[in-house]
C-alpha cells in the first residue's frame, strides 16, 4: 500500500511538473470581450439543392473566409466556425471597423466581365444608357444616365434608401457576360502613377473565351464592364483592333489600399453562395480589459476564502483539499489552454465558478469520514469508507452538471459554448484531483506516520452536531409537515413574479433584435431617464439603458429596436443617430451590435429546449441511477419527477429574483442569463442527490420500526453539514465575484442569478425535493399498496438477498467434514474463518453493506 501511495505520488508530482511548464509556455486564448474586435454571423442562402449538399459547400466556404481576415483585413488570429445546419460566426479579433469587414467577409468576390451592349460606346450613339464614373477611388463605381426613354435621371448603385437600386440591376440585365469568377487565374497590382491598377490574370478557359469575343467585335469599340457582387467597378471600351485574351486591367488609378483588398479577395476565391448578414458586433476592448483584472483578482480572493473555510472546519483533510484545489487550477488551465479555448469573460467566470464547485466532492467523502470515525473506525478503514460511500453522490451530482453543460455547448456560441467548455472540463478534472488525488495523499501521511494523530482530522467538529447525533431518535421533522415549507416558497416566487409583469425583465438586443449601442461617459454624469427622454424625443419608445465600466471607462449601453428612424440602418447609422439624440459626440462612440429577426428567433427557441432538455434527461438519469437500486424505473421516476418539482420552484424564483434586480438597476437578460438558469438547474440536483443519495442508502438498511417519513427525515437530518458546505462555497465564490469581480451589467445578472439560484436551490433541496418524494410515494401506497411504495420494494428487495443467501449456504453447511464445527456456527463461516489470510500490516477491513 505504501509502495503504491509513493509510486502515485511520483505521478501527480510529474503531472505537476509537466502542466507547470505547458502552461508557462502555451499563451491564452482571450475572447472578442477581452481584447476588443469585430463578430460577425452569416446565413448561406441555398437553393432547395443546394442545401442537400449544404456542409460540403460550407467546408468550401470556411477557407476562403479565412484568407479573406487573414489576408484583407490583416487579422492575426481569425475565428471561423459553423453553426448549425448553414451558419458561420465569424470572430476579428483587433478589428475595429464593422463595415469594412461586413463587405470584405461578406462580398461574393466573384468578378464578371461583359458586354456592355446598351451602354452610349465610341461606334454606337443610339443606346439607351450612357456610362458615368463617380470618381470615387476608394470605392469606384459606375452609375448611368438614360439617353432616351427618360427625363434623364441618373441611375445610382444605391438608391435613396441606401439599398442596392433595382433600376441599376435592371441596366446590367440588358448585358452579355462573358467570363466569371472560375475563369480567373489570379489578379495582381500593377503601379500606375501615383496609384495602381488591378490587373486580372485568365485562366486557359477564361482567355479562349475574352479571345472569342473580342474576335467577334474586333474593330466595332465594344464596351467591357467588370463587375463585382452587382456594383459596376469599370466600364471601358476595346481600344481600335486590340484582341484580349489572357489578361486585363482595371482602368484608372487607384490607392494602394483599394487595390490591395480586390485583389486579396480576388485571390482568396469566389464564394460558392451568397452570405446574408444576421448579426454584427463591434467590441472595444477597454471594458473587456478592465473586467478580466477584476475578475482575475476575485478568483485570487475566492481561492484564499475557500482555503480558509477548508482548513478552519476540516484540519488536516482541508490542507490536503487545498493542495488538490491548486492542482485542479494548475491542470485545468493547462489543458484549456493546449486545447485553444477561448477565455472570454464568461469562460472565466465558468472557471472561477468550478474552483468553488470543484472542493464539493473532498466535503461530501470528509463528512463520509467523519460519520465513520463517530462509528469507532480507525483512522485508514474511516478514510477508505469515507471515499468509496461518497462515489457514488459525486459521481451523480457531477453528471448531472455534465448534462447541462453539454445542453448549453451543443445550444450556445462564442461566450456560452466556452461557460459550458470550461465547466465540463473543470467537472472532469476535478473528480481526479479532488477523488484520487486527495485521497492518494490522505493514505500516504496516514500509513507512513506523518499525519496519524487522529485529532487533525477535527472528526467532532460539525455545524449540526446536536442534530446529528439525535438523528435517529428525534430527526428534524421535514417531510411529514410539508405545507409550511411549500407555503415558503410560493411566498418567495410571488413577491418577485410581479416585477415580470412590470417590465424587470429586460430582453436584451439578442432576444428582441435590433441595435445595442455603446457610449463612453467618462465623468459625465447622466441617467438613464435622461437618455430616455432623449430618445423619446425621436420617437424611440421602448429602449432600455444600462451602465458598465467603472472611473474613466465606465459606458452607457443603449438597446433600441430596429423601429422609427432605426430601419433598415447600419450599426454606425444607429450608433450616430441615437448618439446625436442623447448628446454624445463621435469621439464618445464605442462598441455596437446589430442582430436581425433569425438570431433573436433562434435564441428563445434554444432557451426553451435548453430548459426542457436539460430537464429531461436529470429525470432520465436519476431515475435509472435511483431506479435500478430499489425497485427498477418506474421507481426511479419518482426521484427524477420530485428533483424536477424542486427546480420549477428554483427556476420560477429565479426568474422573479432577475425580474426584481431588473427593474431596479435596467439590467437585461441575455443568453448569459439562460446559462445561469441552466447551471442552477445542474448545481440545484446536485444539492439534491446528496440528500437523496441518504435516503437510497437508508432504505437499504432500515431500522427497526421505521416507516418512510423518519427514515427520510433521518435522512435530511444526518445531511444538513454536507449539504450547507457544498453550497457555501459555491454561494461564497459567486457573493466575490459579484460585488468584486464584474463590471459589465450582463455579468453582474449572471452572477446575482446564480447566488440567488444557488441559495434557493440548497433551500429545494431539502424542504421541496423530499416532501414532494415522500407525498408522491404516500399517493402510491395508499392506491396500491405498501408494496409498491420505496420502503415496501427496499424490503421486498433485502428479503429476495436473504433467500439467495439463504439458498446459496444450506447446501455448503451439508457438506460432510471431518472438522466440525460446534453447533451453532454454519460450516461455511468457519471455513472462510480458516482459510482467511493472515492480515499484514496496514491491511484495512472494509464493510461490504452500503
Amino acid at each position: 500500500m505504501r509502495s503504491k501511495s509513493y509510486l502515485f505520488l511520483l505521478l501527480v508530482l510529474g503531472l505537476g511538473i509537466i502542466s507547470g511548464i505547458f502552461y508557462k509556455q502555451t499563451k491564452y486564448n482571450f475572447g472578442l470581450d477581452v481584447r476588443g474586435g469585430v463578430a460577425l454571423t452569416y446565413e448561406m442562402v441555398l437553393t432547395p439543392e443546394e442545401r442537400k449538399k449544404a456542409e460540403e459547400i460550407r467546408n468550401r466556404l470556411i477557407p476562403i473566409l479565412m484568407a479573406r481576415a487573414a489576408g484583407s483585413l490583416a487579422v492575426a488570429e481569425p475565428s471561423i466556425v459553423p453553426k448549425g445546419t448553414d451558419q458561420i460566426v465569424i470572430e476579428l479579433p483587433g478589428a475595429t471597423d464593422v463595415e469594412k469587414a461586413r463587405q470584405t467577409i461578406g462580398s461574393s468576390a466573384k468578378i464578371q466581365f461583359y458586354w456592355a451592349k446598351n451602354v452610349v460606346g465610341p461606334q454606337a450613339s443610339a443606346r439607351p444608357y450612357t456610362a458615368q464614373d463617380d470618381k470615387d477611388p476608394k470605392n469606384p463605381t459606375v452609375n448611368f444616365r438614360r439617353t432616351y426613354g427618360g427625363n434623364g435621371e441618373e441611375i445610382k448603385y444605391l438608391g435613396p434608401d441606401g439599398k442596392p437600386n433595382p433600376a441599376y440591376a435592371d441596366v446590367i440585365k440588358g448585358w452579355q457576360k462573358i467570363l466569371e469568377g472560375q475563369d480567373l487565374d489570379h489578379a495582381v497590382m500593377q503601379s500606375a502613377g501615383s496609384g495602381y491598377q488591378p490587373e486580372m490574370i485568365f485562366s486557359g478557359t477564361g482567355a479562349q473565351k475574352m479571345g472569342e469575343w473580342s474576335r467577334r467585335y474586333q474593330g466595332k469599340e465594344e464596351n467591357i464592364a467588370a463587375v463585382l457582387d452587382g456594383r459596376v467597378i469599370s466600364l471601358a471600351h476595346v481600344q481600335g483592333d486590340t484582341i484580349l485574351r489572357d489578361e486585363a486591367i482595371i482602368n484608372g488609378t487607384f490607392p494602394d489600399a483599394y487595390v490591395r483588398n480586390l485583389v486579396d479577395l480576388l485571390n482568396a476565391g469566389a464564394l460558392p453562395v451568397d452570405l446574408k448578414v444576421l448579426s454584427s458586433q463591434r467590441v472595444e476592448a477597454t471594458i473587456g480589459m478592465q473586467a478580466l483584472d477584476k475578475m482575475v483578482t476575485a478568483g485570487v480572493i475566492a481561492f484564499g476564502a475557500i482555503s480558509i473555510f477548508m482548513l478552519a472546519y476540516y484540519a488536516f483533510p482541508g490542507l490536503v483539499a487545498i493542495i488538490a484545489l491548486a492542482l485542479y487550477v494548475l491542470f485545468t488551465l493547462t489543458v484549456l489552454k493546449l486545447a485553444n479555448a477561448t477565455f472570454s469573460l464568461a469562460g472565466i467566470a465558468g472557471f472561477i465558478l468550478s474552483v468553488g464547485m470543484a472542493v464539493d466532492a473532498n466535503i461530501l467523502v470528509f463528512e463520509r469520514f467523519k460519520e465513520e470515525m463517530k462509528r469507532g473506525k480507525s483512522l485508514q478503514t474511516a478514510i477508505d469508507l469515507g471515499f468509496r460511500r461518497a462515489l457514488p453522490a459525486i459521481i451523480d451530482s457531477n453528471a448531472c452538471t455534465v448534462l447541462t453543460s453539454l445542453v448549453l455547448a451543443y445550444l450556445g456560441t462564442g461566450p456560452v459554448k466556452g461557460f459550458a467548455t470550461t465547466l465540463i472540463i473543470g467537472v472532469v478534472i476535478s473528480l481526479f484531483t479532488a477523488v484520487t488525488v486527495t485521497r492518494s495523499l490522505l493514505v500516504f501521511v496516514t500509513n507512513s506516520g506523518i499525519a496519524d494523530n487522529v485529532k487533525l482530522y477535527a472528526a467532532d467538529r460539525n455545524w449540526f452536531k446536536r442534530f446529528e447525533e439525535r438523528a435517529d431518535t428525534e430527526p428534524v421533522e421535514v417531510v411529514n409537515k410539508p405545507a409550511r415549507y411549500f407555503w415558503l416558497s410560493a411566498i418567495s416566487i410571488a413577491v418577485c413574479l410581479p416585477f415580470v409583469f412590470l417590465g424587470g425583465l429586460k430582453p436584451n438586443v439578442e432576444f428582441r433584435g435590433g441595435y445595442e449601442l455603446q457610449y463612453k461617459i467618462g465623468s459625465k454624469t447622466m441617467s438613464a431617464d435622461s437618455v430616455r427622454s432623449g430618445l423619446e424625443k425621436i420617437g424611440l419608445r421602448g429602449a432600455n439603458v444600462k451602465f458598465g465600466g467603472e472611473g474613466a471607462d465606465r459606458v452607457a449601453m443603449v438597446t433600441a429596436p430596429a423601429e422609427g428612424q432605426l430601419v433598415d440602418k447600419t450599426p454606425e447609422q444607429a450608433q450616430s443617430i441615437v448618439g446625436t439624440a442623447i448628446g454624445f459626440s463621435a469621439a464618445d462612440f464605442g462598441g455596437n451590435s446589430f442582430v436581425g429577426p433569425a438570431i433573436q428567433g433562434e435564441t428563445i427557441r434554444n432557451a426553451i429546449i435548453g430548459v426542457v432538455l436539460s430537464s429531461l434527461l436529470i429525470v432520465v438519469y436519476l431515475a435509472l441511477r435511483f431506479g435500478f437500486a430499489i425497485g427498477g424505473f418506474v421507481q426511479g421516476l419518482r426521484f427524477g419527477g420530485s428533483a424536477i418539482g424542486a427546480l420549477v420552484h428554483d427556476v420560477l424564483f429565479v426568474v422573479g429574483f432577475s425580474a426584481v434586480v431588473g427593474f431596479l438597476n435596467g439590467w437585461e437578460i441575455s443568453a448569459l442569463f439562460i446559462t445561469s438558469i441552466l447551471t442552477v438547474i445542474g448545481f440545484s440536483v446536485h444539492d439534491t442527490i446528496v440528500i437523496f443519495d441518504r435516503i437510497r442508502e437508508n432504505l437499504r438498511r432500515p431500522k427497526p420500526g421505521d416507516d418512510l417519513a423518519h427514515l427520510m427525515n433521518r435522512s435530511i437530518t444526518q445531511s444538513f453539514a454536507r449539504s450547507l458546505n457544498t453550497s457555501m462555497t459555491v454561494v461564497l465564490t459567486l457573493f466575490i465575484m459579484l460585488f468584486a469581480g464584474t463590471t459589465t451589467p450582463d455579468l453582474k445578472l449572471f452572477c446575482a442569478t446564480m447566488l440567488a439560484g444557488i441559495i434557493s436551490g440548497t433551500y429545494s433541496s431539502i424542504y421541496n425535493a423530499s416532501p414532494i418524494l415522500y407525498l408522491w410515494d404516500r399517493s402510491i401506497g395508499r392506491r396500491k399498496g405498501e408494496g409498491e411504495t420505496l420502503l415496501g420494494k427496499a424490503r421486498g428487495e433485502a428479503a429476495k438477498q436473504r433467500v439467495i443467501t439463504t439458498q446459496t449456504v444450506a447446501p455448503i453447511a451439508d457438506v460432510p467434514n471431518p472438522t466440525q464445527p460446534p453447533a451453532g456456527r454454519s460450516y461455511g463461516q468457519v471455513r472462510r474463518r480458516a482459510n482467511e489470510p493472515k492480515k499484514k500490516p496496514g491491511h484495512i477491513e472494509i464493510e461490504d453493506d452500503l
